[in-house]
């Protein structure tokens, strides 16, 4: 995988969020007027966008001569040599592939006022805005508006359209897609890098990486899930999560104790096991596990304080064999991923005196330390319970409109190598 954890959606849920912005935010948005000097004659231009914007997320085809262009032409052009050109134009394609995408406008209707009682110009056009989804520094995915190019009509003139329209549509699409920010997962056990946005074709991502594993670079899938909404983790992020989560095991330390009276003297017995050497292992089900593996190792001591004096002593090292294993499994609560345990594996206390332990205690030391350590180590073991992080709620804040897409309905399953969680995405109003 050239990820560890991409977040990405459809299409169909850009374009239901675009709808929903674009019905409370109109007219105050997506409509101006303002006057423009026609050859010394003033006119009015007003443009008014009819339908809501609908977001192409296939990517856009920009041909080597526009590249360029944009290093030899206007305010370029002869600023830079033949080579640097080549190496600009270059470096750009590289910053574009994969980063962007078209906005629609299907229906703008263009009206130019010329005064003198009524004279009208009127036509509808088709705007098309090509944006960049970009990583700002703070590791937000941001959208910006790079161009706006209007469909030809014989009512309006281009001189028109290049100089009123289209500005003042760049103007407003930089102000609305300003407030749609992508979030990176909070999954506070995990370091991620910085987001990098891949548009594929109707599909709009966010791949990252876990920090020790840089940036993500493509290539990327061509493939992903079709739900509406989903989520992949890799292995070595469930791992890494996993071992976040149960670090605590790792010296966790269980005592026992007892005495008692028999007769002859006091028994008695004593001693401390721990955890150590905890590892978590990713099992590759239709649904992964996880395993986690540890060794309980530990020493203690026992003997009897006769009555007529003195005291018969022995040493003993303890270990739980085999090593346990705890498996866990995944589950979904709201937008949460959660592990818990399903089973623990069996095992038994084994006793490695140093010398032998007194017949008359022998059997109820080794009874009472595999009762108690044994059980303690079992209900510590059986008792895990993580979280491996929530999916955000996408935030749009255009003010007056603020809506949060927040995903619904995940269900856990496999796409490749990775964990997915699929689903859709609810709109509601903040």
């Amino acid at each position: 995988m050239s990820y560890d954890l991409a977040v990405g959606a459809d299409v169909g849920i850009v374009n239901k969020a675009a709808e929903e912005v674009y019905g409370q935010l109109y007219p105050r948005y997506f409509t101006g007027s303002q006057p423009y000097d026609a050859g010394g004659t003033t006119v009015t231009v007003t443009w008014d966008v009819k339908t809501a914007p609908i977001f192409d997320l296939t990517p856009p085809a920009y041909s080597a001569e526009e590249l360029r262009a944009r290093f030899t032409e206007g305010v370029a052009a002869g600023r830079f040599t033949d080579d640097q050109v080549a190496e600009h134009a270059a470096a750009l394609q590289n910053s574009l592939d994969g980063s962007t995408f078209q906005v629609v406008l299907r229906q703008v209707h263009v009206t130019v006022d010329t005064g003198g009682g009524g004279n009208l110009i009127e036509g509808d056009v088709t705007v098309t805005v090509d944006v960049q989804a970009t990583t700002s520094p703070s590791g937000l995915l941001t959208l910006n508006p790079l161009k706006a190019v209007a469909s030809d009509t014989s009512q309006v003139q281009k001189v028109i359209l290049d100089n009123v329209v289209l500005p003042a549509v760049l103007d407003q699409a930089r102000q609305v897609l300003s407030g749609i920010t992508l979030p990176k997962p909070d999954i506070p056990l995990l370091d991620l890098s910085v987001p990098v946005p891949v548009i594929q074709p109707q599909r709009a991502v966010a791949a990252m990486n876990l920090v020790e594993h840089g940036i993500p670079q493509p290539p990327f899938p061509d493939t992903w899930p079709e739900s509406p909404f989903f989520a992949l983790l890799g292995t070595d992020t469930v791992r890494r999560i996993a071992q976040a989560a149960t670090a605590y095991l790792e010296g966790k330390t269980f005592p026992a104790g007892d005495s008692k009276n028999i007769g002859i003297g006091t028994a008695y017995y004593k001693a401390t096991i721990a955890i150590h050497d905890v590892q978590c292992e990713i099992v590759d089900t239709d649904v992964p596990a996880v395993r986690v593996h540890a060794a309980v190792t530990g020493s203690g001591s026992a003997g009897i304080d006769w009555i007529i004096g003195g005291s018969t002593d022995a040493f003993y090292d303890l270990r739980l064999e085999p090593d346990p294993t705890v498996t866990l499994t995944l589950s979904m609560s709201g937008t949460t991923l959660k592990a818990t345990t399903d089973s623990v594996s069996s095992f038994d206390l084994k006793i490695y005196p140093h010398s032998d332990i007194v017949s008359e205690i022998a059997a109820w030391v080794a009874n009472a330390l595999s009762s108690t350590l044994g059980g303690l180590v079992g209900d510590a073991l059986r008792g895990i319970e993580f979280e491996l992080g929530s999916l955000p709620a996408i935030p749009v804040d255009v003010d007056p409109v603020h809506l949060d897409v927040t995903p619904v309905n995940l269900a856990l399953g496999r796409f490749g190598d990775a964990l997915s969680l699929q689903g859709d995405v609810s709109i509601t109003k903040r």
